[in-house]
């Protein structure tokens, strides 16, 4: 029987979990339009409630969170910049409601 290797690096790592993402997100978009399809009507309320409650990250707290790094840098005598500033309100965040930003459009949707 054929062993399949795991990605050793980090970028494969992280392509990987982007990869997986992506398909949750798909499915989930997939599952909306295949809703809408359907005979019963939904109001634009409740499928805006279901992506709002949405778990934006679901590989959170696991090993291959790929929002848990961060990279930083400074140049000559500029402030430092830390890429954990854009990653970590959607890291922590517990749906895509409460993220800055996408909440204030969620409201706007729900009308």
């Amino acid at each position: 029987m054929a062993r399949h290797k795991a990605p050793k690096t980090p970028t494969a790592r992280r392509a990987l979990a982007v990869l997986a993402t992506a398909g949750v997100a798909l499915g989930a978009g997939a599952t909306t339009a295949a809703a809408a399809d359907s005979e019963v009507p939904l109001d634009t309320g409740q499928v805006v409630d279901t992506v709002a409650d949405l778990k934006p990250n679901p590989l959170a707290g696991t090993g291959v969170d790929p929002l848990d790094n961060g990279v930083r840098t400074q140049v000559a005598d500029f402030k430092e910049v830390d890429s954990r500033a854009v990653t970590g309100p959607v890291a922590q965040a517990p749906s895509v409601g409460a993220i800055p930003g996408a909440g204030q459009a969620t409201d706007l949707l729900r009308g």
